[in-house]
């Protein structure tokens, strides 16, 4: 009996996440009251700001996330972006305010609904990239939903809202939600009457894929240089982005995904025996414009080393936002009283990311030129090669607005000694 109840509140579960949800005729209000006073104007000079939401909000997780672990993990600030954004758009003045300034969120409601319009329409689902985020508020059964903020919510593509036997049934409910998420989460606390989850998946071709026959295992080092271990290398000999950062005394590389190019991965990795902890401390937000600004096409074709490997992160995103100040969220029922009656106030908030890199692409690798270019420069000798059998950093990027939608640490072989 118990399995069946869990079978049948998952695929009802499943429906809801998979169904279409457009972006839709956007209100021109969203005050407490939740009022529609009519369509939105149109604004020309949203998208600079939007982008500035999206990297600082990117760099202040990534710096809470890297130190609790071994600094090897992949988060997603882009779809917690997007979760705390609908749970701010039906929060008490206070608590919206606390949002409003972690996420870079204007006081302008129409501003905001463009920011979530650019947001929800970075995701993917094709044969050759596959970029699905999933986003959810389960309540428990008999918490009913505010409607105006419910429908504002889910028309904007921000969260899904679901119901489930939290209190009268926990087990059934706390294994209802990891089936959905393919998730653990074994920190998944279901004392309250509700639990905020995302997930997002990547797994994608690149424009031009990596040698067939050039994967081969090679020696893994710590920063110090030290081998730690061994990983599978991807290597292809290509013109790319590349470019120095003397901020984080690293060369980073970009590589265009897709048939399109509409993603793409950046990688930093640091030069020298430079230890990545106070390197990561001391990001700031205005870094990724900084490594976009410099990356330049390279003027011959360049070897290029990236290992091969699945990495997968769950999180606790609550004690992080607990770190950012945000603690009325899950104990007041005044701080939530718009969202639902009676008030959500959710005991867990987790995460899951789970980012692929293989060798296949959408392309063969090209024949190399093997003309010669000229006398090469100091920078042109540095970035000749790129080579990461050290730890680096990278993200996940769509090419459009360049959020961030996934950053990640490598730091652990695949084949530790």
């Amino acid at each position: 009996m118990r399995a069946s109840v869990i079978c049948l509140v998952a695929f009802a579960l499943q429906s809801v996440l998979a169904a279409k949800r457009g972006i839709v005729t956007l209100y021109g209000s969203l005050d407490s009251l939740r009022i529609d006073s009519g369509p939105c104007p149109e604004y020309a000079n949203v998208f600079e700001g939007y982008q500035n939401a999206i990297h600082n909000f990117t760099i202040e997780v990534y710096k809470h996330v890297a130190p609790l672990g071994t600094y090897q993990f992949v988060v997603s600030s882009h779809s917690m972006w997007m979760t705390l954004a609908a749970i701010a758009e039906g929060t008490d003045y206070e608590t919206q305010q606390q949002l409003f300034k972690i996420l870079l969120l204007p006081e302008n409601p129409c501003i905001r609904q463009r920011y979530y319009q650019l947001a929800a329409s970075r995701f993917s689902l094709t044969p050759d990239v596959a970029v699905v985020s999933t986003r959810a508020l389960v309540i428990d059964e008999g918490v009913l939903p505010n409607p105006g903020w419910h429908n504002f919510v889910t028309k904007n593509s921000l969260l899904d809202v679901i119901s489930a036997p939290i209190k009268y049934n926990p087990p059934v409910a706390a294994s209802v939600i990891r089936q959905v998420v393919y998730a653990n989460f074994p920190r998944l606390n279901l004392q309250g009457n509700s639990v905020l989850l995302d997930t997002m998946d990547y797994n994608g071709l690149w424009n031009t894929a990596f040698a067939d026959a050039l994967v081969n295992r090679a020696p893994f080092h710590d920063t110090a240089g030290k081998r730690i271990g061994s990983v599978d290398m991807m290597t292809v000999k290509r013109r790319a982005k590349v470019g120095f950062i003397p901020s984080l005394q690293s060369k980073v590389l970009e590589l265009p995904i897709g048939t399109d190019n509409q993603y793409s991965i950046i990688i930093a990795l640091v030069v020298g025996n430079n230890d990545l902890r106070p390197i990561v401390s001391q990001l700031k937000s205005t870094i990724i414009k900084e490594v976009l600004a410099t990356l330049k096409e390279s003027r011959a074709p360049i070897d290029v080393a990236i290992p091969q490997f699945t990495i997968n992160s769950e999180l606790d995103a609550r004690t992080i936002l607990e770190d950012f100040g945000i603690t009325n969220l899950w104990t007041d029922p005044a701080a939530t009283r718009y969202i639902s009656t009676p008030p959500a106030l959710p005991s867990s908030y987790v995460q899951r990311s789970t980012l692929t890199l293989n060798k296949d692409g959408v392309n063969l690798p090209t024949v190399v030129e093997l003309r010669s270019f000229g006398p090469s420069d100091p920078d042109d000798l540095l970035l000749s090669e790129f080579k990461a059998d050290r730890p680096f950093m990278f993200g996940l990027f769509d090419t459009e607005t360049y959020s961030c939608l996934m950053a990640t640490m490598y730091t652990q072989p695949t084949y530790p000694n």
